[in-house]
């Protein structure tokens, strides 16, 4: 936390936790822009890019450690220009960096610090670097030493590497695409890994050698590729995870949330910021997973982590903070752990203090205890998930005076930036939520949502900003932010019947078409034009939220469904298709939302349209309730009045020539080949199920 009794430097000015935290350090840090990298070229110095996000525990700890000392800010503040950078107001910049990291051979992480030339070309990087050597480690004054030194002595040779190494990321964008497409049996190949890996003790999936992070959308596709194949192994990989998670430690067991990973395979020691993408996938596969199974013990985590959400991280503006910080009063997970004194002073009920394993010794330093469920030697897929009679009373009892008295303590930092990539991925799970509840209430709160989203960060041109904090829009959106809101928008129109949603997702789906398709078939990161950049990058990995690629193969899914009438849609899925097609066949574990998409297109059509006309709000939410219950991932369905499907007859064809017969006419497709139409619901399941 920045010590405000010190002189500030550049960064007071700006409006992002992160860089606020860095505000007071006595480094002369500037922000991204025009006027650090002028200042480089006319003093001829090498930049320091420091790269990281406010709830970073490495990053805290790099900034006491260095970025607070007077004598490291000296070396600094004479032989560089340093930038300070937010990842999570610009991640397109942050992948560049990332990217050219790893072509060094180089194990990537957050702190980065990237040595750039004073024309943004990259020279050297690394993580974490320590006051000292250890860990194997420079020290990182003597890192920043040798870079002076080579600088002088060397430039030539630095800035021919750094061409060189930049030319590498801008030629790796551009590969050739033969437009070959994967077969459906990287399908099964992908399932099989999935099974390969799964952790059959502790669950969810043995992919890292040491941390364990929320697998949702893996969890996901394993859900669809049960509901498509039949094969209880994914639901049971799936029931098993999700179970595993809300009983860990990686989960707060009093006020609800999933924290960021596990630092064992057992689930019980996390990593304890909190991010709002890691709950929202969670909770959109809660949503599906109960969808699928009717175990209240899901629907209950799901209540809870929104409960959380609204509670602790919702802004009276309209939005939803980012993150809350792993560390309070200077130590990491101290607001979230107890020791057994604390616990026997407030509960009366052993039963409760037993099932979170309470103990004397505890399981985190100090004798702390980290709540947690015991998972070992259970299979709740297979036996079920019981509670004793009375139990549930008495645990949420429990849960309400440990959260009353946790919240005495100081809590961690929120980052309370609005993204609006993050947002919708929140919209996403909400609108989840609601189709497996049929709670209006998870309903409103997406719309809410979306109507701060549309009113602060998107422009009339249907360009999106990425960022909203305290009055302030800021930042070009970059693809995911564009993706996963055009996405939500097509969610809404479907939920709901309103074609403004539709409109609005299709004006910023003309505007993706424009500004960010490749010649290769994906899309960048970045707008064209942003002459800022040192390369425009493409990105098809699924890491802690979709790429922008697989969520815009989702929504072409959809169009596609309907009969988009503006572009070729499947021609534009198999060019992305073909592009990852080596990813998606050798590292397919990291791409799981794409092969989700990739699934469906695999899958044959269902298609079913609703067309009405003087009928009640409530008798048309019904038929989209029943739709909903279908549980079929293939399945795209739209309940519209007449008049609207009219209206949209030039932008979706499967409308063309559609009414409402007597009041309400169901139209089942399949395959792209529609049945007759009917007038009841029980012919239309039906012909669905043909």
């Amino acid at each position: 936390m920045a010590n405000l009794s010190k002189k500030p430097n550049r960064l007071v000015h700006e409006k992002s936790p992160y860089l606020l935290q860095h505000a007071h350090n006595p480094v002369d840090w500037f922000p991204w822009g025009t006027e650090a990298f002028e200042k480089a070229k006319k003093e001829d110095k090498i930049i320091l890019l420091s790269i990281g996000y406010s709830t970073c525990h490495w990053c805290h700890v790099m900034e006491r450690e260095s970025f607070e000392d007077i004598s490291t800010a000296e070396v600094l503040n004479r032989d560089f220009v340093c930038i300070k950078l937010d990842r999570e107001e610009r991640p397109d910049i942050d992948k560049i960096y990332m990217d050219a990291l790893h072509a060094m051979g180089t194990q990537g992480g957050w702190p980065l610090n990237m040595f750039l030339t004073p024309e943004k070309e990259p020279i050297l990087g690394g993580t974490y670097f320590p006051p000292e050597n250890r860990y194997g480690k420079r020290s990182f004054k003597e890192v920043l030493r040798l870079v002076t030194k080579a600088w002088k002595e060397q430039k030539g040779e630095l800035l021919q590497a750094a061409k060189e190494l930049s030319n590498y990321l801008r030629e790796n964008q551009t590969r050739t695409n033969d437009g070959k497409v994967p077969g459906t049996e990287i399908l099964v190949q992908n399932f099989n890994r999935y099974w390969q890996v799964y952790d059959q003790e502790f669950f969810g999936f043995k992919t890292n050698t040491i941390n364990k992070f929320p697998p949702s959308m893996a969890l996901n596709f394993l859900l669809d590729y049960y509901s498509i194949h039949k094969d209880n192994r994914a639901l049971e990989m799936a029931y098993n995870t999700g179970y595993a998670m809300k009983s860990g430690g990686i989960y707060d067991q009093v006020g609800g949330g999933i924290y960021r990973y596990a630092t064992d395979h057992e689930w019980l020691v996390p990593h304890f910021e909190k991010m709002l993408y890691d709950n929202a996938l969670y909770v959109e596969f809660l949503a599906k997973l109960y969808q699928i199974t009717g175990e209240i013990f899901f629907l209950e985590a799901l209540k809870e982590i929104i409960s959380y959400i609204q509670r602790d991280m919702r802004l009276d503006i309209g939005g939803i903070a980012s993150a809350e910080d792993a560390d309070s009063e200077g130590e990491e997970g101290k607001f979230y752990l107890w020791k057994e004194s604390e616990i026997l002073s407030e509960l009366t009920e052993k039963e409760v203090i037993g099932y979170w394993n309470v103990t004397e010794e505890g399981n985190f330093e100090n004798n702390q205890n980290i709540l947690n469920v015991a998972i070992k030697g259970k299979n709740p897929y297979q036996e079920g998930i019981h509670f004793k009679d009375g139990f549930k009373i008495k645990l949420e009892r429990s849960k309400e005076i440990l959260y009353q008295l946790r919240n005495q303590r100081i809590r961690p930092l929120r980052d309370d930036k609005i993204l609006t990539s993050w947002n919708c991925l929140w919209i996403r799970a909400l609108l989840a939520s609601f189709e497996a509840t049929g709670d209006p209430l998870f309903l409103n709160q997406s719309k809410t949502i979306y109507e701060f989203l549309f009113t602060y960060l998107v422009k009339e041109d249907g360009s999106v900003y990425r960022r909203f904090r305290e009055g302030e829009t800021k930042f070009f959106g970059t693809l995911p932010d564009y993706s996963e809101h055009i996405w939500v928008s097509f969610r809404l129109f479907q939920l709901v019947g309103d074609k403004q949603y539709f409109l609005q997702g299709l004006q910023i789906f003309k505007y993706v078409e424009t500004h960010f398709l490749s010649d290769m078939g994906p899309y960048f990161e970045s707008a064209a034009g942003d002459e800022e950049l040192i390369a425009r990058t493409i990105d098809g990995y699924d890491g802690v939220e979709p790429s922008g690629n697989s969520t815009i193969l989702h929504i072409f899914y959809f169009l596609h469904s309907l009969g988009f009438l503006h572009a070729d849609i499947l021609k534009k899925a198999n060019a992305i298709f073909s592009y990852f097609l080596p990813e998606l066949t050798q590292n397919s574990l990291s791409y799981p939302s794409m092969l989700s998409a990739f699934q469906k297109f695999q899958t044959p059509s269902k298609v079913v349209i609703v067309l009405h006309q003087n009928q009640s709000e409530e008798k048309m939410n019904e038929i989209r309730k029943n739709l909903s219950s279908l549980n079929d991932p293939t399945l795209i369905w739209l309940v519209l009045s007449e008049d609207v499907s009219r209206s949209l007859e030039l932008d979706l064809g499967i409308l063309n020539g559609r009414d409402a017969g007597d009041g309400v006419r169901y139209y089942v497709c399949q395959n792209f080949q529609c049945e007759l139409p009917t007038d009841t619901w029980e012919e239309a399941v039906h012909l669905i199920s043909k």
